[in-house]
């Protein structure tokens, strides 16, 4: 999947101050596939360190990205503080300007590593100041950023932070007098941090997104099961607000999703929805991942939480396309280490094509068959897996 950077995907509208200098939106995503330049980093630890917020590269990871790209994160270390010894770390990350009203939602995605004997602690703060970035200047204050809308380890636990795997955290605005402008930011805030410190260790941040209208579909549940070698996806909504339907995604490593089916939704309605799709797709093998992508009747978008589906590998295997227009595939599947021979045999016993592909390990492999100039007729695909032999009939 590739994710945006810093698109506005619901644009409800624009407004411009100072002669054009600042422009709020109602909507806001970022998938940080690069360090956003719109985003204002400040860093008031005490002592301050070299680090700010910054974006991983390959040789300074320790965890893939939620999604895109494996390093298509946000993360911040104890190097916001000294590395030498210990400090209070108080790193901000400052959104752009927003229209902030009751009922609006922020959700983003965090961990740490795995296992971590560091506690770390994040939270999410809001100004209604307008444009300000105004944090003050030590590593306690907040300046206008006085609302704490959520806080991940406020206590600073070991083992509270999410560890083992990417977790979601939503936040919804409320108190407002009126609708208003300001920023949400992020505080890394972790006292006795640094690299002789106790506490602090290293975050990743990822999929942040604000919305100041309703969501189109409250989500109650999703989960997926495996029957007769099939998935079952079911979920349900508990209300739905000009709902187009979903996009049912499939995924076999968690990032890279494809769309392979749409349920239409029940457009608006206060009531309970249940929906259930399932997936009967062949060649399903080990833990395949699955979200939804929820659209709108104008076409804006959301998804649901990534869920991962356990599928026990089996011997499977098939011929397609059969009837052959020029070429076909031979698509396997083992469940265990197998010595795999292919042949293509014509009606009369000539062997056409030969194909030893050796010592093969569990898993799922597309072998071509090239019929393309074989005369029209009956053929014959042999497939030997350790010694024992398997045969389907090919029409040209």
């Amino acid at each position: 999947m590739r994710k945006f950077n810093l698109t506005a995907l619901r644009i409800l509208f624009c407004t411009f101050f100072i002669s054009g200098a600042f422009a709020q939106v109602s909507s806001l995503t970022e998938g940080f596939d690069a360090l956003p330049t719109t985003w204002k980093n400040i860093n008031n630890s005490n002592p301050k360190g070299p680090n700010n917020w910054f974006h991983p590269t390959t040789s300074y990871q320790t965890f893939d990205a939620y999604s895109g790209d494996t390093t298509s994160f946000l993360a911040a270390n104890y190097g916001a503080t000294t590395t030498t010894g210990v400090g209070d770390i108080s790193l901000w990350f400052i959104s752009p300007l927003l229209n902030l009203e009751n009922g609006g939602v922020v959700k983003f995605w965090t961990r740490t590593v795995s296992p971590s004997n560091y506690p770390d602690r994040l939270e999410l703060r809001l100004s209604t100041a307008g444009a300000s970035i105004n944090v003050g200047t030590t590593s306690t204050s907040t300046g206008d950023f006085t609302t704490l809308l959520l806080s991940v380890n406020p206590n600073l636990k070991k083992h509270q932070y999410p560890e083992e795997e990417w977790t979601e955290f939503t936040a919804t605005i409320s108190g407002l007098t009126a609708p208003t402008t300001g920023k949400i930011a992020f505080r890394y805030w972790v006292t006795n941090g640094g690299g002789l410190g106790a506490n602090s260790n290293y975050i990743g941040l990822d999929d942040f997104s604000y919305n100041a209208e309703p969501l189109a579909v409250n989500f109650l549940s999703f989960d997926g099961s495996v029957k007769d070698s099939k998935v079952v996806l079911n979920w349900a909504t508990s209300g739905e607000l000009n709902n187009k339907g979903f996009d049912v995604e499939r995924s076999a490593d968690g990032r890279s999703f494809t769309a392979i089916n749409f349920v239409k939704g029940n457009g608006t309605t206060a009531s309970l929805s249940k929906y259930t799709f399932t997936d009967g797709s062949k060649f399903l093998s080990g833990t395949t991942y699955y979200r939804l992508k929820q659209i709108d009747v104008n076409g804006a978008a959301d998804y649901s939480k990534i869920i991962q589906v356990n599928i026990q590998n089996t011997f499977k295997w098939a011929v397609y396309p059969n009837p052959v227009l020029k070429d076909s595939w031979l698509q396997l599947q083992l469940a265990e280490p197998s010595k795999v021979t292919i042949q293509l045999v014509s009606s009369g016993g000539r062997i056409l094509q030969s194909i030893d592909k050796g010592l093969l390990q569990p898993g799922t492999y597309s072998v071509p068959l090239n019929l393309n100039t074989a005369a029209k007729g009956t053929y014959f695909a042999k497939l030997v897996v350790n010694g024992k032999t398997y045969s389907q009939t090919l029409i040209k």
